[in-house]
């Protein structure tokens, strides 16, 4: 693992544009694209917007959404459209501005920033967007702060939806300097020689860069900075264009997120598939991935194990009925390979439920009985470990079967979990440090 250069200098922190030493989140673009974004959300075309996929969301999911999730609705249709909202306001390519998105709510630098959980999103993920487009030359400059993310990828994207991908860099693919940073330009033009390049097409809307963390508490997103290298042939968009911007795409995707929906609640209750490469799905190229979902009473829960098949990262999260990560930060729905405990044979024995089982690798559903599931293999060998991503054993199993059953598992006691919570606490706060 690379670790950066220890001097703020070298990272532009005295340029102005980083406003922490810590998180390189907490910078000028950030904070002038959240504005946008919230001024943006107060307006009563947005509103109206935000009501009509209410309306089509709710006529999606019928009666099929469990009577426990029906609550929180209209929170999950407010992250839904808020997420489009910041999406709008990282648009502009003639003036780029890379911002974080995916963010269940959170308050920093004075302000209450709204959440944009939808999608699936993956709670040990930075996920950061910045306006592109074809007649655009741009430079991205990528700095390392303390250790690296597991797995960072560098996606031209041609929708708002983030599915339709163009080109996709792996930074562990990518050339670098002595200090381990490096620079990828982006453009129409073919790449010269031993450039880290990314090449639009008229379609390109966006670059979606998303840094994966097995480790909440070490590991930190990349310090980025975006520079265009040629003039722009429009002056700034507006507050209305911006708008209109956020307004069709947050219609026109309601139809695509919900078929994505469907990867899981379509499937057999109580099963996963097999993994199928995410590309195929419009997901992150490169990635693994399967679905599904499960329905689990009290004293009931899953027993998953997983081959992590010598992926970088891996990683098994729960997301709500709305497609929403579970309240991450405060509840363990979601576990890495790099936090599991591994059994002899390399593979991860999760316990998925509602309460604790006193067992190593809980995955808690927050109380929910029926929830969503997604697992994720990134950064793969080229060679095949053994035979590759696979799901090797999905059975539910009562309460009182649990450490018979699981016996090479072993124990948490209270503890030992309120320890792992803080510890979740204290990685998921470096994300909000000022």
């Amino acid at each position: 693992m690379r670790l950066p250069p220890n001097c703020a200098e070298e990272i532009g922190l005295l340029q102005g544009h980083f406003l922490s030493a810590q998180n390189p989140i907490a910078n000028a673009d950030q904070i002038a694209g959240e504005d946008q974004a919230m001024r943006l959300w107060a307006r009563p075309d947005v509103q109206s917007a935000r009501k009509r996929i209410a309306f089509l969301w709710g006529l999606a999911y019928g009666a099929d959404a469990p009577t426990e999730m029906r609550p929180s609705f209209d929170a999950a249709i407010d992250e839904y459209a808020f997420n489009y909202v910041l999406k709008a306001a990282a648009s502009d390519a003639g003036y780029p501005r890379i911002l974080r998105t995916f963010m269940p709510a959170y308050r920093w630098f004075g302000r209450n920033v709204p959440g944009a959980r939808m999608g699936g999103d993956n709670p040990d993920n930075c996920y950061r967007l910045v306006g592109i487009e074809h007649t655009g030359r741009y430079r991205l400059t990528v700095t390392p702060r303390n250790a690296e993310p597991a797995s960072t990828t560098f996606t031209l994207v041609a929708n708002y939806g983030t599915s339709k991908t163009v080109q996709t860099l792996d930074a562990d693919h990518a050339v670098r300097d002595a200090d381990g940073g490096f620079q990828i330009d982006i453009h129409a033009d073919p790449p010269g020689p031993g450039e880290n390049h990314l090449r639009t097409t008229p379609e390109t809307k966006f670059l979606f860069i998303r840094d994966s963390f097995g480790d909440w508490n070490c590991e930190t997103p990349y310090a980025l900075r975006i520079e265009r290298l040629n003039p722009p042939s429009h002056d700034p968009i507006s507050d209305d264009e911006a708008a209109r911007r956020a307004i069709d795409a947050m219609v026109d995707d309601v139809p695509l997120y919900y078929w994505f929906t469907r990867l899981n609640t379509g499937k057999p209750v109580n099963t996963l598939a097999s993994p199928i490469p995410s590309g195929a799905l419009g997901g992150l190229v490169g990635q693994a991935g399967t679905q599904g979902w499960f329905r689990l009473a009290d004293d009931q829960a899953m027993i998953v194990r997983i081959d992590p098949a010598g992926a970088r990262y891996t990683a098994f999260s729960l997301v709500d009925w709305w497609y929403r990560s579970i309240d991450a930060e405060t509840t363990l729905s979601s576990i890495t390979g790099a936090a599991a405990h591994a059994n002899a044979d390399g593979s991860f024995t999760l316990v998925v439920a509602a309460r604790d089982p006193g067992l190593r690798n809980w995955v808690e559903t927050g109380g929910r009985h029926e929830v969503l599931v997604i697992n994720r293999w990134q950064g793969l060998p080229k060679t095949p470990v053994r035979n590759g991503p696979s799901v090797l054993e999905t059975r539910l199993l009562p309460f009182n079967r649990l450490h018979n059953d699981l016996a090479s598992l072993p124990p948490a006691s209270p503890f030992e979990r309120e320890t792992e919570r803080a510890r979740r606490r204290a990685g998921y706060a470096r994300r909000i440090a000022e």
